[in-house]
């Protein structure tokens, strides 16, 4: 059973800040020693998002990592799809757009997989889906490591937290496919009208029309299934069962990370505007559940156990049903998957 750290929204107010929830937390968890270079993992937020994690919680990590002897840079990587996120330039200056530069939080934004996506570590993990993962290099090759998450709901994981955050967000280009592989969509020639629209949205070359319909070649696609939503007639259609599948993957793969780093990775999630898409959303929708606090642990698995109860408490304590019922996706599978593979527990004790 692992230790969660707990501070309710409720607490806040003139007497305590997030700043200083944060502030009491980092050193129940912080891995960091004197001289490690400490990577300092967030999610930045897509151009247009505006409920990611505020900027000046980052800064408040990076300041208590400098006093306890580290060296932080602030990270991410780039992503899969069409945004201002694919490549390594445009990840920077998003991250500055949206508050996160090296000004305002005092350490340096890093893409942790290079200019193009493609700088990573090998790290064997021995799953029974995946048997090794690339974690990006400027992650893996860190001595320790922070990582914020927002938490969230999410169309293919059903929620979004420190798992995601690890299983996802500290991988490259190809550990994200190896990922999403079980999501290559098929074409409903019936549904599908020939407007072409969904090929420019594939940045792979993935889609291509055949006479008066769309195909896919599924050699070069990525299965993280973006085109799906830039088909306002349904055409595209993902493989049944494919977000079970996903899950269990990247379950898998947050061992990746934990085991480049040796676990020397202190976890924070943050419990604010809880919208029912990720951050990659180039917008901002209406929050499915009241805000909650911030948790903290060691454990990455039972942070995001502890959040998802956390959570469906106060949704039925709202009469709003469960965050299943949000994506009508059970998050559950891709906890258990990490636990099995050694991840972390299931069981926690919120304190």
């Amino acid at each position: 059973m692992s230790d969660v750290f707990f501070k309710r929204a409720e607490s806040i107010g003139a007497d305590e800040t997030q700043i200083d929830q944060v502030t009491d937390l980092f050193p129940r968890i912080s891995p960091v020693h004197e001289g490690d270079i400490v990577a300092v993992k967030i999610h930045p937020g897509e151009y247009g998002n505006t409920t990611h994690i505020h900027p000046i919680l980052v800064k408040t990590v990076v300041d208590l990592v400098k006093e306890a002897g580290g060296i932080p840079f602030v990270t991410d990587t780039t992503v899969l799809y069409k945004g201002r996120r694919f490549n390594a330039a445009d990840l920077i200056c998003t991250a500055a757009s949206n508050g996160f530069s090296h000004a305002g939080m005092g350490a340096p934004f890093i893409c942790a997989d290079g200019l193009h996506g493609d700088d990573s570590v090998v790290v064997r993990i021995n799953g029974r889906k995946v048997d090794e993962i690339t974690v990006a290099s400027a992650i893996a090759k860190a001595d320790s490591m922070i990582m914020l998450s927002h938490c969230k709901g999410h169309p293919a994981s059903g929620f979004g937290g420190t798992i995601k955050n690890l299983g996802m967000g500290c991988l490259d280009k190809a550990g994200k496919t190896l990922v999403h592989k079980p999501g290559v969509p098929d074409i409903d020639p019936e549904k599908c009208t020939g407007c072409s629209k969904c090929i420019s949205e594939c940045l792979w070359g993935a889609l291509y029309m055949e006479g008066d319909t769309a195909k896919v070649n599924t050699k070069l696609c990525k299965g993280d299934l973006s085109c799906a939503n830039s088909c306002r007639y349904g055409a595209i259609v993902p493989p049944e069962g494919f977000t079970d599948e996903m899950q269990a993957r990247l379950g898998e793969a947050a061992l990746g990370p934990v085991k480049a780093l040796g676990g020397k990775i202190g976890y924070i999630n943050w419990m604010f505007n809880l919208t029912p898409g990720c951050d990659c959303f180039n917008f901002s929708a209406p929050t499915f559940a009241g805000d909650i606090g911030i948790l903290a642990s060691n454990d990455p698995v039972a942070i995001d156990v502890a959040s998802i109860d956390l959570i469906n408490q106060r949704m039925k304590h709202d009469h709003r049903g469960h965050l299943t019922g949000v994506w009508n996706v059970d998050p559950a599978i891709h906890l258990e998957y990490a636990a099995k593979i050694g991840a972390g527990s299931l069981q926690y004790s919120l304190l």
